[in-house]
């Protein structure tokens, strides 16, 4: 076993994973980092003001009853649309990184220059990559995305099939 060819194969798959995504979050800013997820807060008319009545009365306790359930119903709503919001920006996202993926395997596959543990790596990479974002982006339900992903599926196949050779005897220098 040629554990120099392994090292580099390792080293190039995890500094490609994290690159791809990190340039996807650099090329698709919005919805990353700090606005991931729905921040959105309760109005001011969501509770009652402190000092709270300590002993509110069948009207006020209505109208308290009232303007929480309003306050919450906005709140779901303004969620459910920042929700459908980031799945539809993030559609594109994966698309770009499912691309990118399918670039480099077919890079890997076609560019005979590349020496077999580089070919390997970008290989792997890319896999790993394109399995990753697929399940992170899962819920996009991207048609573009899905043929991208086909796509690549029967290029790794005949990545596998045509290159399986340079890669059985692990043993040559």
């Amino acid at each position: 076993m040629n554990w120099t060819k392994l090292l580099y194969i390792a080293i190039i798959v995890l500094l490609y994973i994290p690159m791809v995504f990190v340039g996807a979050n650099v090329f698709f800013p919005q919805y990353t980092g700090a606005n991931a997820h729905y921040r959105g807060g309760f109005g001011d008319n969501c509770y009652a003001k402190y000092p709270y009545p300590q002993n509110p009365d069948d009207t006020q306790r209505l109208e308290i009853d009232q303007n929480q359930r309003q306050c919450q119903e906005e709140y779901q709503q303004a969620q459910q649309k920042f929700e459908t919001d980031k799945l539809a920006y993030e559609g594109p996202k994966y698309v770009f990184i499912a691309l990118f993926n399918l670039a480099i395997l077919l890079l890997a596959l076609f560019l005979p220059t590349l020496q077999d543990s580089v070919s390997m790596g970008l290989f792997i990479g890319s896999i790993a990559t394109t399995f990753g974002a697929t399940i992170r982006y899962f819920d996009t339900n991207s048609k573009l995305g899905f043929a991208v992903l086909v796509v690549t599926f029967f290029a790794m196949l005949f990545f596998i099939n045509r290159k399986k050779d340079s890669f059985m005897d692990w043993k040559k220098g």
